[in-house]
């Protein structure tokens, strides 16, 4: 095998590989989720409704 086949081989696998990341990319931002479903990310202070303690 000839350097230029190697570097053709690495060039395609490397397209192939963006493709399919593109390809998972595109079907996880595609997917509808409900109000509840998903990652809101993490929570801060701001974020939080405050709570009042009775006692």
């Amino acid at each position: 095998m000839t350097n230029g086949e190697i570097v053709r081989l690495r060039r395609e696998m490397q397209r192939r590989i963006r493709a399919v990341v593109a390809e998972r990319r595109m079907a996880r931002h595609a997917t509808p989720t409900g109000p509840d479903d998903g990652d809101h990310g993490p929570e801060t202070t701001e974020s939080r409704t405050p709570q009042h303690i009775n006692g």
